[in-house]
């Protein structure tokens, strides 16, 4: 059941609920959730996520629940002169 969400908090356009990766940063590793419920403003495309959504990912982190899958990803220093 999808949930119901207000008018987007920046630019007042709709929000509807989609599933989608949300990635984390937590104790120096970055880590990914996917299919995460999430509200996504069909206007200016910012993401919120419910009270219970949030709290249902810091217990995963917390937790020693091992993933689902491992993957690698490529990391680049940003450089100023390449622009």
């Amino acid at each position: 059941m999808k949930k119901k969400y207000g008018d987007c908090f920046y630019c007042g356009g709709a929000v509807e609920e989609k599933l989608m990766p949300r990635e984390i940063r937590w104790k120096g590793q970055l880590l990914v959730f996917e299919n995460v419920p999430m509200g996504v403003c069909t206007q200016c495309g910012e993401k919120v996520l419910k009270p219970g959504v949030a709290k249902a990912i810091d217990q995963l982190l917390k937790g020693q629940k091992k993933p689902n899958k491992t993957i690698q990803v490529p990391v680049y220093e940003y450089e100023s002169n390449v622009a």
